[in-house]
């Protein structure tokens, strides 16, 4: 441990941390843009329920296809190239949207956004080459907030300039960023051996030079906490897909708040998501340093905790006020698994294999909640748009509070494989 303490953060990390914070504010922005703008859409093109939930699931399928893609191509090429290729997709499909005349080329347009919605994967695997264990949870945690933000801005334009210029020049607003970032990108940063802040391999970080191996990602998936992880991230995101397309029109038409109200309610949530990630990504890491399962325990507790501050702020009658108070809590809890899972997905994972570990991840994550708008959108259309939230997302995270705990018990051990081999591996580099 006293290596990892040791170790000295370099200042390019964390200006890698900012151009990707900004990447992912941006393109998040881009993503949840469409919630504010259903209505408008749903009005022009005459649309259903299902229809618009159809919209939002055919992104997520793209996204699941392409997921195993990017995350092999990050573990196996330079990185920033990657990463500028998938802000210009961004860019570029996003504007494509903005010339939709009917419902199909929408939803067509739309699911090629999906194209490079998961290169995450090699964003996070990237900051892991800048950050020591120890670290990792605070620095993801500061990008996770990216998600907050993001919806924070593709909300205030997607409500403002959607309602003053209409949903394609929304579209539009958020698209050119993309185009330009690729430019940053590609122009600023720098690749970093994978492997290179693991404690174990600090005395040989310039002797490292592996990538993507098979049999390095055979044995990584052979770890019990591997399936405990992969499986609470497939019940873990139904609740973020549902929640982040659905809640504005659940607001207009189950709650019957006016536009100021619905604005006032999303600004305050997501700016206590994004205190909610910072703090959980520094109580990860100070969890992780108490105990090996520490990350896992902490996120299992936050789940159940923002679980029930989920159900009270949509099942308790009363009025802006109390619902925007249970909102703000429910905000604060639950993104906290987010930083303490990711940085588990790499505690275990070796370096040459972790975009692709954390690849599967999301790919797992999405093979299910790819369909949660769709679900839940047929269920409303049956009982009603507020019990077809509360039902999936109850049993989702409940599930996924319980595997958490599950995975507790086993990473322990898991991660004391993974320091086994480095040591093995730094002794024949020496």
């Amino acid at each position: 441990m006293a290596k990892i303490q040791a170790y000295r953060i370099p200042r390019e990390a964390w200006y890698t941390v900012f151009i990707f914070f900004l990447f992912m504010v941006l393109h998040n922005s881009d993503k949840f843009l469409i919630a504010p703008l259903l209505t408008a859409i749903k009005d022009e093109f005459t649309l259903t329920y299902t229809q618009l939930g159809a919209i939002q699931t055919g992104a997520a399928i793209v996204a699941v296809l392409f997921m195993p893609v990017w995350g092999y191509l990050f573990d196996r090429y330079a990185r920033p190239p990657l990463a500028a290729l998938a802000s210009a997709i961004w860019g570029g499909t996003t504007i494509l949207s903005t010339f939709s005349t009917n419902f199909l080329e929408l939803a067509s347009t739309r699911a090629l956004t999906g194209i490079d919605n998961e290169s995450y994967s090699g964003i996070y695997s990237f900051i892991g080459d800048y950050f020591p264990p120890e670290k990792r949870s605070t620095a993801l945690g500061v990008l996770n907030t990216s998600g907050a933000l993001g919806a924070l801005i593709g909300t205030l334009i997607g409500t403002i300039m959607g309602g003053a210029l209409g949903w394609r020049s929304a579209f539009m607003i958020t698209g050119v960023p993309g185009l330009l970032l690729a430019v940053l990108i590609i122009t600023t940063l720098k690749d970093k051996p994978r492997g290179s802040t693991e404690p174990e391999l600090l005395a040989v970080k310039d002797k490292l030079k592996d990538t993507f191996k098979k049999e390095s990602l055979a044995e990584v998936l052979k770890r019990k906490s591997m399936v405990f992880l992969f499986t609470q991230g497939f019940f873990g995101v139904f609740p973020w897909q549902i929640i982040t397309y659905w809640f504005f029109i659940y607001m207009t038409d189950v709650r019957g708040f006016d536009s100021d109200s619905q604005l006032l309610i999303m600004l305050v949530a997501l700016l206590t998501m994004v205190v909610g990630n910072i703090v959980a990504g520094l109580m990860s890491d100070w969890a992780f340093k108490k105990t090996l399962k520490g990350r896992a325990v902490f996120a299992g507790v936050s789940v159940a905790i923002g679980l029930v501050f989920f159900d009270l702020t949509i099942l308790t009658r009363g009025g802006v006020e109390l619902f925007l108070i249970f909102g703000a809590l429910t905000g604060f809890f639950i993104p906290m698994a987010g930083p303490a899972v990711s940085a588990s997905l790499q505690d275990i994972s070796l370096p040459e294999v972790r975009s692709t570990t954390h690849s599967i991840q999301v790919f797992v994550e999405n093979v299910g909640s790819g369909f949660a708008p769709l679900i839940t959108g047929y269920l409303a259309d049956i009982m009603g748009l507020e019990w077809g939230m509360v039902v999936i997302i109850t049993v989702t995270w409940s599930a996924c509070a319980l595997l958490l705990t599950a995975a507790s018990l086993t990473l322990p051990k898991d991660i004391k494989w993974k320091r086994q081999v480095l040591a093995e591996r730094a002794k024949e580099l020496a």
